[in-house]
């Protein structure tokens, strides 16, 4: 019993990675081929967001904390993030910039988290995070849904309220890359016995 308890927050999170396909099919069928898929959308998104909420706070809960899911986990939000973008980018909803700014701030996550572990071995996590980049992490999970929301009932102000959104997403990501860096050099130095 206790085995498949353990496994229960990697389930839900295998079961975001299969809605994530089937929210980047429906918002083709809705935006390309204009079959009314908004209530889908909207079922479907709520259901990505609150199974993201909901598998760690499980895996917390029971005990059953592990590398594999933290990776499981992020590997799911990655893979909604992407997938939903390179449709909304598609269909014409996102611009391409934001897509390829998105990669960027992963990539460098990845990296300033590798580059930090190992100068701090005690944490069992495998990514290291920061209020900001946080904060810009779930921005960049909304998005998906926000821009389908507006997109699907037509909301005269959607482009001007989208692109600010995006840009303020854009200059908070730049400055929690900034901090992220900033952190990793004082952690070498530091560790190097460099003087700061």
């Amino acid at each position: 019993m206790r085995l498949i308890t353990k496994f229960i927050p990697n389930l839900i999170t295998i079961t975001r990675i299969i809605m994530s396909f089937l929210f980047a099919y429906a918002i083709i069928d809705q935006f390309l081929y204009n079959e009314d898929k908004s209530i889908m959308l909207i079922i479907l998104f709520s259901a990505i967001c609150i199974s993201d909420l909901l598998d760690g706070r499980i895996a917390r809960k029971m005990n059953s904390v592990s590398i594999i899911g933290a990776k499981l986990d992020v590997f799911a939000d990655l893979l909604y993030i992407i997938l939903s973008y390179v449709t909304l980018v598609n269909v014409k909803i996102l611009p391409l910039w934001f897509l390829g700014f998105v990669c960027l701030k992963f990539s460098e996550f990845i990296a300033t988290s590798k580059f930090m572990k190992n100068y701090n071995k005690n944490s069992n996590n495998p990514f290291v995070f920061d209020k900001i980049g946080r904060a810009i992490a779930a921005m960049f999970f909304i998005i998906p849904g926000i821009a389908c929301i507006y997109k699907c009932f037509e909301t005269i102000s959607f482009t001007i309220v989208l692109n600010c959104l995006l840009y303020v997403i854009f200059f908070g990501g730049i400055y929690s890359s900034y901090l992220r860096i900033k952190s990793c050099l004082v952690c070498f130095k530091l560790n190097n016995n460099i003087d700061i």
